[in-house]
């Protein structure tokens, strides 16, 4: 290939891609508008929606939310490197009634009090009733005692405790202290760990103590995706802003309008179409020019 040909291929070339990558950097991607976008900027409320800001808070259902916006890497991205940052979100609040439960079963030792007891279940009784029976150590009591050996015997199937001055044995169940007990009917308060509880239902295998408890929790928030708060209604969230500065996000009933959001989904999609287009166009062009170049420069025969 004569040179001269080739330099007038390759400024062609490198025009074609300085212009596709000028295009390229000058192009901004469209906004998405969503109900009530044109009068965001100078009222909070908003026809279909309302707008927050991060650190707001509002109130639905009696709950109260609170705004918890950010940006953060976004995965992704297609031609030119990382997906840049995309806007996440959450609303926290406080819920109220979270049931909780714990289970007796039937035979299971249990600690009730800071004392050790065994659960014996009545589905039977009118109504059913929970007992708890005190349980030894048995060890730590013979250890504690020097007049008796530090390990029971077992006679005939029973279990005996032997008195180191004449080898005398009694019964361990004669040598154990009295047992406390506990009997709570289903329905009865009992204070658990710490919590007032109800003995909710009382089976042959199993006692259900439950209670309620506050608890802090979040809802997430995605960008044209739906979150139902205590209102039982649903809204749909929308992100503006490109900064952790501006970031605010639209909440407006589910049922709006959004036939203007999905037009700026469509125009966001051709964009990107569009851009990786021209992704194209600069590396064919710079793959073209390295050809060019390296053809005009080989060496000819003769």
């Amino acid at each position: 290939m004569q040179r001269r040909v080739a330099a007038i291929y390759l400024v062609f070339f490198a025009l074609l891609g300085a212009s596709a990558f000028s295009v390229h950097a000058l192009a901004d991607q469209p906004e998405i508008t969503a109900p009530g976008q044109e009068q965001a900027e100078i009222d909070t409320t908003l026809p279909n929606g309302e707008l927050y800001e991060n650190g707001s808070t509002f109130t639905r259902g009696g709950t109260q939310y609170t705004v918890l916006l950010s940006m953060e890497e976004a995965s992704g991205g297609g031609h030119g490197g990382g997906g840049g940052m995309a806007p996440v979100g959450s609303l926290s609040y406080t819920a109220t009634g979270v049931e909780q439960t714990a289970e007796w079963e039937n035979g299971s030792t249990v600690t009730y009090d800071g004392t050790d007891y065994t659960v014996t279940l009545d589905a039977d009784a009118s109504p059913p009733t929970a007992t708890l029976t005190q349980t030894f150590d048995t060890t730590a009591l013979l250890e504690a005692d020097s007049a008796v050996y530090n390990q029971t015997v077992m006679q005939d199937g029973l279990e005996y405790v032997t008195y180191r001055s004449n080898d005398t044995n009694v019964p361990l169940s004669e040598y154990l202290p009295e047992p406390a007990a506990e009997t709570f009917e289903q329905g009865d308060t009992v204070e658990y760990e710490n919590t007032t509880t109800t003995m909710s239902e009382v089976t042959s295998d199993v006692a259900t103590l439950s209670w309620t408890i506050s608890e802090s929790t979040e809802r997430e928030l995605a960008e044209g995706g739906n979150v139902t708060l205590a209102d039982d209604n649903s809204y749909f969230a929308h992100f503006r802003g490109h900064s952790e500065e501006d970031l605010r996000v639209i909440l407006a009933p589910s049922d709006s309008d959004w036939s203007a959001y999905q037009t700026g989904l469509g125009r966001q999609d051709y964009y990107h179409e569009r851009q990786n287009g021209l992704w194209g166009v600069i590396y064919i062009t710079a793959i073209a020019s390295l050809l060019i170049v390296g053809l005009a420069y080989m060496p000819v025969r003769g």
